[in-house]
């Protein structure tokens, strides 16, 4: 299963297009989002992805953004979700709860941890898990995002540019 990663989009719609096409022609399976949207007007450019949504520490119009996800069939965006896909277990959050992500490493129970905040890439494992951040496409040097394939536990980082 391919799975595109993307997280810290701030509103940034032109370079959320371009990651999006990026995802269709890779033939992604499904995209997850992990936090600060910054808008709910964005979550349309998702909607015709299988994608996953959390909150992130920038989302402040939280009701707004459910709303606009619910319109949109992508149901409720919280803080976290844990979901299992392709017989791997996931949790996604933002990365700003220092707490959550302890306990969700030192759990073991996940295959894969995708969190953001930083800005930055990130792409290790810690005993059987694999956390992965997929940078951002706003601010920075560069402006990244990521394709997870489960089958080969392998992540590609990919280089969002607007010429």
């Amino acid at each position: 299963m391919k799975i595109g990663l993307i997280s810290d989009t701030h509103n940034d719609i032109e370079m959320i297009e371009h990651a999006i096409e990026v995802f269709k022609e890779r033939n992604v399976d499904m995209v997850i989002h992990a936090g600060d949207l910054t808008s709910a007007s964005l979550i349309p450019l998702f909607k015709d992805i299988n994608c996953k949504f959390v909150l992130g520490n920038c989302d402040i119009d939280v009701d707004q953004i459910n709303s606009v996800a619910s319109e949109c069939g992508f149901g409720c965006v919280e803080s976290y979700c844990e979901f299992t896909a392709d017989d791997k277990k996931f949790i996604v959050f933002h990365g700003n709860d220092v707490p959550l992500f302890r306990k969700a490493v030192s759990s073991g129970k996940y295959d894969y941890i995708i969190k953001g905040h930083t800005h930055m890439f990130e792409n290790y494992t810690s005993d059987k898990t694999r956390v992965i951040n997929p940078g951002s496409l706003y601010r920075g040097e560069e402006h990244t995002v990521a394709i997870l394939d489960t089958g080969k536990d392998k992540v590609e980082k990919i280089r969002i540019e607007i010429e």
